[in-house]
């Protein structure tokens, strides 16, 4: 039986019918079992699912989903092995350093694909990639690109040497003048902290915004970068 989502646990879940379908498509190798609650097992949706995965792999239970505290109208639970990846060398990279909060590590990883994008670099300590809040609010983008993780900024670096572009709000040079040199890494740090001054360089960014915030929100500041990226290809 399922347990209660640990960061030590050797397989992690998705929880909801979309989420699950993207998992089996992507990742079905890391594929372990699906849990159905009983008010799901004549649904269509376990009806598609029943052709991908093997029957015998499919369980009926109530008892799994109070269990993971699933959102009520989960009604499926996909249980998959933890897997490690490799970002791609010749791409642009995404780089989060310490990124602390689940909910924008998902969405990070959804605006990433939105442009067209597939390799995050986590900058540890980080919030664990793997935990069902991070993959539910990434609305199955997680299972379509490749995640590294990182010790230090300096290992990430050693490993992949390219032009990077640290954003930064101490600094006068705006997005709209940015000529990338790709392929490149686009870096973001903490929420609350942002990057330590030793990640910065001749290449700080700032993104151009009215001085009656503070700051823009750092998935808001990822998408926008993305973008630009993406219309300067």
């Amino acid at each position: 039986m399922i347990k209660t989502y640990s960061k030590d646990l050797d397989y992690s879940y998705t929880e909801g019918f979309f989420p699950t379908f993207e998992m089996i498509q992507n990742k079905k190798e890391q594929f372990r079992f699906l849990y159905v609650a009983s008010d799901a097992a004549e649904s269509d949706g376990l009806k598609k699912l029943k052709t991908l995965v093997d029957s015998k792999k499919i369980i009926v239970s109530d008892k799994a989903f109070g269990i993971v505290k699933s959102k009520e109208n989960s009604h499926v639970i996909g249980v998959f092995e933890k897997y490690e990846s490799k970002l791609d060398s010749s791409e642009n990279h995404l780089v989060m350093v310490n990124p602390s909060d689940m909910g924008n590590l998902g969405n990070a990883m959804r605006s990433l694909l939105a442009f067209g994008y597939h390799d995050l670099a986590l900058i540890e300590p980080c919030a664990d990639r793997f935990n069902p809040k991070v993959i539910r609010s990434s609305m199955g983008a997680f299972f379509k690109i490749r995640i590294e993780t990182f010790s230090s900024f300096e290992e990430y670096l050693s490993e992949y040497k390219r032009e990077y572009y640290p954003f930064v709000l101490d600094t006068s040079n705006p997005l709209s003048e940015v000529s990338f040199k790709k392929p490149c890494s686009l870096v973001f740090g903490n929420e609350a902290t942002g990057l330590p001054s030793s990640i910065h360089n001749k290449n700080n960014v700032r993104i151009e915004q009215s001085d009656e915030v503070d700051s823009l929100n750092l998935t808001t500041s990822i998408a926008i970068a993305l973008y630009e990226l993406k219309m300067r290809s």
